[in-house]
């Protein structure tokens, strides 16, 4: 078996992940066989940078603002009026506006192909930087817990990513950034629809969407079962580590080398003193951050 954090600096946060991973790899009463060795992952937050704009939002900005420079009648609603008039406080405050948001997410990318949505996101990916760190999204990955990827790996642990953004976004990229393979990606995704020999985006939603309550039931429509591990970073995350018999919460806590903000988690960091749930500090157990 393969025990080893080497980006983790050592102390009680990497000692509890290991001495779990030991418990339930090892023979003894907690020994937990590989075919129900399930761990779920959170992506925004919890794998890679989500601040100070989530990826997927920053490539959805772009397609709206081409969609207006198309259609200018569009400029006339959310969330294309925010693009058109430079409304960054609209866009920030856009999960404010659930309707509009989704409205803009589902017409973005309606009646194209799944081969053409994946062509345009890995244009993207490509070509895109993050706005404050100056390098390519694909480089934004947090290091310390791919390498907790790569250890529950090792112990024969079947890994998924469960986000709330968009499974198909992130497909694209999770072999290459994560190790993970596209079939492990569960998330939030448009309806589809078959036609011609081809799959296509349509502009429904399907439900229930993967957060909050809805990334157990989506855990468990993909694994059929519980996760034995689960990792996120913040309230929406908490259904999923409640489900969990060993629970990790990042805390960003880190403003020189990330950033530091608890808006989004505060309800889950009470919930991790109450259950018991392991917190990572950013700031003290990480020995690199990317």
């Amino acid at each position: 078996m393969t025990y080893a954090l080497p980006n983790w600096r050592d102390g009680a946060t990497k000692t509890a992940v290991l001495d779990f991973v030991r418990t339930v790899t090892e023979p003894g009463e907690a020994f937990v066989p590989p075919s129900e060795r399930v761990a779920t992952f959170d992506n925004d937050g919890t794998l890679w940078c989500e601040k100070p704009m989530y990826p997927q939002a920053d490539f959805l900005v772009r397609r709206w603002a081409e969609q207006v420079t198309a259609d200018s009648m569009l400029a006339e609603q959310q969330p294309w009026k925010a693009v058109a008039e430079g409304d960054r406080g609209w866009l920030a405050s856009a999960l404010d506006h659930v309707p509009e948001l989704i409205k803009g997410v589902t017409e973005a990318y309606d009646g194209i192909t799944t081969q053409a949505f994946e062509l345009a996101v890995r244009a993207f990916f490509d070509a895109a930087q993050h706005p404050t760190l100056g390098v390519s999204y694909t480089q934004i990955s947090y290091r310390p817990m791919r390498d907790l990827i790569e250890l529950l790996q090792a112990n024969e642990f079947q890994v998924y990513i469960c986000s709330a953004g968009g499974r198909d976004f992130v497909r694209v990229v999770s072999q290459e950034m994560y190790g993970i393979p596209r079939e492990r990606v569960i998330g939030s995704g448009t309806t589809l629809a078959y036609r011609n020999g081809a799959v296509y985006r349509t502009r429904g939603v399907e439900q229930p969407i993967d957060d909050g309550p809805g990334k157990p039931v989506h855990i468990w429509t993909r694994t059929g079962r519980k996760p034995l591990l689960a990792g996120g970073n913040a309230d929406g995350d908490a259904a999923m580590l409640e489900s969990a018999r060993f629970a990790v919460l990042v805390r960003h806590d880190d403003a020189a080398r990330e950033f530091t903000y608890d808006a989004g988690a505060e309800k889950a960091l009470a919930q991790a003193g109450e259950r018991g749930w392991t917190v990572v500090s950013m700031k003290d157990d990480f020995e690199k951050v990317f």
